[in-house]
């Protein structure tokens, strides 16, 4: 079974550096803790067309077998 992962961490703030990606970094211990490679991490803004094009990538040219996004505060009207 293919275990390849790509974590997405979808932060206006961690994009700019202005905060940690602690919940990116508990990804990958609990992934790699259960026998999943994360091939692919990244934080990248709140931008639709960025998030589509990230997800469009990693699944469609990366091929990687489960991409796992976190981030955010929650539904806002951006």
């Amino acid at each position: 079974m293919d275990k390849s992962t790509a974590i997405v961490t979808v932060s206006d703030k961690g994009s700019r550096g202005e905060r940690e990606d602690a919940s990116g970094e508990a990804l990958v211990e609990l992934l790699t803790r259960n026998g999943f490679k994360v091939r692919h991490r990244i934080v990248i803004p709140d931008e639709v067309p960025i998030i589509q094009a990230v997800l469009r990538r990693y699944a469609d040219e990366e091929k990687v077998a489960l991409i796992v996004t976190t981030g955010g505060t929650g539904v806002s009207p951006r």
